[in-house]
């Protein structure tokens, strides 16, 4: 209720209500809370996303990717347009090098070597079948002492296979190995001979990804949101330090009241009080337009114009009443230098007048 009193809302249309960010951040969040209560506890942990909505510092962290999100979206764009083009020169010319390592799960594992197992042993059987009945127990040892270590062969074959047979897996192949790695997509690579024919042509390729991808398009994604959180950090503290130097109210800066009798920590705690001129607003919203005094009056038609011509701006009652003192004090300054210089041209007349007389 405080949220949308605040808000203003019931004094909006429904168009101006459903478009305020601010309200549907809260519908958002009642709704995961009706579906960790109803559907899944999951959904509660959600709700600690609120700590970055709460905390400034953790919320410019996420404007710092969201403030140029066009220009990062485009570098992307242009990330994704470099792999494809990678992606096609491997898919043409280095199809045997993008051999890749796999770890496959138990399972598969046993699906995919039973049928060799079994298939190795029938061989075995019919290859050497005189072996087999005639000499019993000690040909049975002299067989399976004879088969070829199973699974040593057919283990490592498992271990690889090949990753660039179509251009769509050339291309995920890139894209996701090729960025996740420091070395871009040469650390994934077979590693070829010096005496092969494509041996240079491995050597560019490795390189032009690792300078165009790695080394400028990604730095250039990192720049970009460095550079907005350093500007984001920037503008906060001018911020804080425009509101511990400045006046909220007035706009005077903290030197204006340098040899006054008024300090600045004085005068925006006692003469130019913000929360005092926002009660003020406050209750010329609420009062009862009969009720209103003539500075009331003034004051809220201001308001519905939405001028703020009424706040003291750049002016002070301390320093115009310094200022005055100061003028009189002038005043009788000059007052008194001419006095004495009446004096003195008094004294100068009667003196010219005696050596007259004398003369």
């Amino acid at each position: 209720v405080s949220f949308v009193g605040n808000r203003g809302t019931f004094i909006r249309g429904y168009k101006a209500m459903i478009m305020d960010v601010e309200f549907l951040y809260h519908v958002g969040y009642i709704v995961t809370s009706v579906l960790g209560l109803f559907v899944h506890e999951l959904f509660y942990s959600i709700l600690l996303f609120d700590l970055i909505y709460r905390e400034e510092t953790l919320f410019n962290v996420i404007k710092s990717v969201t403030r140029n999100g066009r220009s990062i979206l485009l570098t992307a764009l242009l990330a994704l347009i470099l792999v494809y083009l990678f992606s096609i020169v491997g898919f043409l010319f280095l199809k045997d090098d993008f051999i890749l390592e796999v770890d496959r799960l138990p399972d598969s594992k046993a699906k995919a070597s039973a049928p060799r197992r079994f298939a190795t042993a029938s061989l075995q059987q019919e290859s050497s079948p005189q072996l087999w009945i005639p000499c019993g127990a000690l040909s049975m040892l002299w067989f399976f002492a004879s088969l070829p270590p199973y699974g040593a062969a057919e283990a490592e074959a498992d271990q690889w296979e090949r990753a660039c047979d179509t251009l769509l897996m050339c291309i995920v192949t890139v894209l996701n190995h090729g960025l996740r790695n420091g070395g871009g997509v040469g650390d994934i690579l077979r590693k070829p001979s010096k005496d092969e024919s494509l041996f240079p042509a491995r050597v560019v390729y490795d390189l032009l990804f690792f300078f165009i991808v790695i080394i400028i398009v990604l730095n250039l994604i990192f720049g970009v949101i460095i550079d907005t959180f350093a500007d984001l950090r920037s503008e906060k503290q001018k911020k804080e330090e425009i509101l511990k130097t400045t006046c909220f109210i007035c706009g005077l800066e903290r030197d204006k009241f340098d040899n006054k009798t008024v300090s600045f920590e004085e005068h925006i705690k006692y003469e130019h009080n913000m929360w005092n001129y926002l009660y003020f607003i406050v209750l010329v919203r609420v009062k009862n337009k009969t009720d209103y005094t003539g500075p009331e009056s003034y004051v809220a038609q201001m308001i519905k114009n939405k001028n703020l011509d009424w706040f003291p701006r750049m002016r002070a009652m301390s320093l115009v009443s310094n200022e005055g003192e100061g003028e009189q004090n002038e005043i009788r300054n000059l007052q008194d230098k001419l006095n004495t210089t009446m004096k003195l041209v008094s004294h100068l007349t009667s003196q010219l007048n005696e050596l007259k007389e004398q003369v």
